[in-house]
C-alpha cells in the first residue's frame, strides 16, 4: 500500500522529442528500481531520496506531495 504513495510519475509535454522521452523513461526506471530496493529494506529512505535527486526529482515537492497524500488517507 505504501508503494502507491511513494511512486513517481512522468510528466510529458506536447512536442517532446524522442530523446527527451527516452531520458524521462530512464529516469523513471531508475526511480522505480530505487523504490523497489527501499521497499525491500535494501536502502534507507535517505538513500532513496538521494537517488530521486539524481533522477532530477524535486525532492521538496515530492516529499510535500507524499505527506499530503498520506494525510489524506489518514496514515500521517
Amino acid at each position: 500500500m505504501i508503494q502507491q504513495f511513494l511512486e513517481t510519475q512522468i510528466v510529458t509535454t506536447e512536442g517532446m522529442s524522442h530523446d527527451q522521452a527516452l531520458h524521462l523513461i530512464k529516469q523513471m526506471e531508475c526511480a522505480d528500481l530505487a523504490l523497489a530496493r527501499f521497499l525491500k529494506g535494501e536502502i534507507s529512505f535517505s538513500d532513496y531520496c538521494d537517488i530521486l535527486e539524481l533522477c532530477e526529482v524535486n525532492i521538496d515537492s515530492y516529499l510535500i506531495n507524499v505527506e499530503e497524500n498520506l494525510a489524506t488517507v489518514g496514515i500521517f
